[in-house]
C-alpha cells in the first residue's frame, strides 16, 4: 500500500467513529440540540463545539498552515478553531456539524491526493513536519475529539438517566 492510500485508510477509519458518535445522538431520540450544547463541567467543551473544531483544524491546517493562505471559512475557524471558547450561544445544529464535517474532510482529502508529501512544512515553536506527518496528526487530532463526544455522550447520558 503506498504511503497515500495508508494515511488516507487512517482517515477514513477516524471519520468513520467520529461519524458513529455523532450518528448515535442523532438517533438516539434524545433533545438533539440540548445534548450538543450539553457541557460535562464549568469551562469544558460542549459536543457541537468538538465535532466542529474537527471541521475547523482541518481548514486551517491544509489552507492556512500548510499552503500559507487563508481559511476557506474564517468564521468557522474563529469560533471553533484552535485557542477558542465554547460558546453557549454558538450551538450549531446536527445538520450544520454534519455539512462543515464533510465539506472540509472532503476538501483535506482531496488536497492530500495531489499534495506532496514529503513538503516539509515550519510551524510555531520550530516545528517541522512533513504534510504526510500532518496528516497523520490530524487523524489522531480527530480521534481524540470523537474521544472527547464519546465520552461526554456517556457523561450526559448518566447525568440525565438514560441508559
Amino acid at each position: 500500500m503506498s504511503e497515500l492510500k495508508t494515511i488516507l485508510a487512517i482517515l477514513d477509519f477516524t471519520r468513520d467513529r467520529l461519524l458513529g458518535s455523532i450518528d448515535s445522538i442523532a438517533k438516539s431520540g434524545q433533545d438533539t440540540p440540548k445534548v450538543l450544547a450539553w457541557r460535562p463541567g464549568v469551562g469544558r467543551a460542549h459536543i457541537a463545539w468538538q465535532a466542529m473544531h474537527c471541521a475547523a483544524t482541518h481548514d486551517r491546517y491544509v489552507n492556512v498552515r500548510i499552503q500559507g493562505g487563508s481559511p476557506s471559512d474564517a468564521a468557522l475557524c474563529d469560533a471553533f478553531g484552535g485557542g477558542s471558547t465554547p460558546s453557549d450561544t454558538n450551538v450549531p445544529n446536527m445538520e450544520a456539524i454534519q455539512e462543515k464535517l464533510a465539506t472540509n474532510f472532503n476538501m483535506f482529502k482531496l488536497f492530500l491526493q495531489t499534495a506532496d508529501l514529503s513538503k516539509v512544512t515550519e510551524f510555531p515553536n520550530n516545528i517541522k513536519r512533513t504534510t504526510g506527518e500532518s496528516a497523520i496528526l490530524l487523524a489522531w487530532h480527530e480521534a481524540h475529539h470523537q474521544g472527547q463526544i464519546h465520552l461526554t455522550w456517556n457523561l450526559y447520558k448518566a447525568a440525565n438517566g438514560i441508559a
